[in-house]
């Protein structure tokens, strides 16, 4: 007697999964980043050079195309779409760290003076104003609110 060969699943195209994360379906978002996530996470750390921000920042990615679906679904791809978005939050997180080195040496320069400008009086406002701001919408970074964000399962590799 011979063992029949266990019948794997048909690969769907990027495009129907995408029709079925509009309805909700957290095994296709699961899906589209098994097929994506090598890729993306490779074009973010080649910007960035920081594995652990290039892994948040595809985290991020997946996260976005949960939320932003149904705005696309029919007019780009969805590789296109995710590697469009993974190298504008990439820039975004690059943009950021380098204004913190440069809020850094100011810092550094105010500490020996005593005395803050009014620059650097402005973006500390502008951070506290930002932590109340994720503490008042109950964003946690890494973490999903249940049935509105992806799911758990979908971006924890």
């Amino acid at each position: 007697m011979t063992a029949m060969p266990e019948q794997e699943s048909p690969v769907l195209p990027d495009a129907l999964l995408l029709e079925r994360l509009v309805q909700r379906d957290s095994t296709a978002l699961i899906e589209l980043e098994r097929r994506h996530h090598g890729s993306l996470y490779a074009q973010v750390y080649g910007m960035l050079v920081d594995a652990s921000v290039a892994e948040r920042v595809v985290r991020e990615t997946f996260a976005h195309l949960w939320y932003a679906a149904a705005r696309f679904v029919g007019t780009r791809s969805a590789s296109s779409w995710l590697r469009e978005t993974a190298r504008e939050l990439a820039r975004a997180e690059r943009a950021l760290r380098d204004r913190m080195c440069t809020t850094s040496d100011w810092r550094k320069d105010e500490e020996d003076s005593g005395v803050l400008s009014s620059d650097a009086a402005a973006g500390a406002a502008r951070r506290a104003s930002a932590r109340a701001e994720r503490s008042r919408v109950g964003y946690s970074e890494g973490e999903s609110s249940g049935s509105e964000g992806p799911p758990r399962d979908a971006c924890a590799w």
